[in-house]
């Protein structure tokens, strides 16, 4: 009887979270799941592509990048309050130069039981009005995760939430070839939590 107990609330505790997900992003958590590894497997591709930060010495020894397994724990639904003075700002970057950014809006949001705050970006060069940009670092970062932080690509939603999906966390390219310049995570997007999803440190990195 217990056994069915245990199993029932299991059950329940599945389909809640799958509905949750659901309702957030429009699909079932299998479909969810496919859609993280397609875009994994498409970023394979691209590292050893024509426009890849590697070496070519590098991409011969290419064997895919190092990711933390897909947790749904880590996709959240943040609450969006937008910053009332869109004032054009200048992040620098690893190069020592700087890039222009506009702070869009702040996230918040809960994850692991710790309430948190980021600040979303405009990419002043972004094409693409409803791609926002989330450039953070966590107690992973230099350990586990690249040490300049990481990035996500946020897409704008309806009304005043926003899905943080920190399973397609990605490493800028930096990471892999010190000549490009990539943006310092500002201060806002310090997070002090362990964030063990997304993209981790490259293994063929020396």
């Amino acid at each position: 009887m217990k056994r069915q107990y245990i199993f029932g609330l299991l059950v329940i505790a599945i389909i809640g979270v799958t509905i949750a997900n659901f309702l957030s992003t429009g699909e079932a958590t299998d479909e969810y799941i496919q859609r993280i590894e397609e875009g994994r497997k498409s970023r394979n591709g691209y590292m050893i592509s024509a426009g890849s930060p590697l070496s070519k010495v590098e991409k011969r020894r290419f064997k895919g990048l190092n990711y933390y397994p897909i947790k749904e724990e880590f996709k959240v639904l943040a609450v969006v309050k937008p910053v009332e003075k869109k004032q054009p700002v200048f992040i620098p970057t690893t190069t020592g130069e700087s890039k222009k950014y506009i702070p869009y809006a702040y996230a918040e949001f809960e994850l692991k039981g710790v309430k948190a705050r980021v600040l979303l970006y405009q990419d002043w060069e972004e094409e693409n009005p409803n791609r926002l940009s989330l450039m953070f670092a966590d107690d992973t970062s230099g350990e586990e995760t690249y040490g300049g932080g990481r990035y996500i690509d946020v897409m704008k939603g309806s009304g005043n939430t926003i899905v943080i999906d920190f399973n397609t966390a990605y490493n800028p390219f930096c990471h892999f070839n010190e000549t490009y310049s990539c943006p310092i995570p500002p201060q806002e997007n310090l997070l002090e939590m362990a964030i063990e999803a997304g993209e981790k440190l490259y293994k063929g990195q020396p």
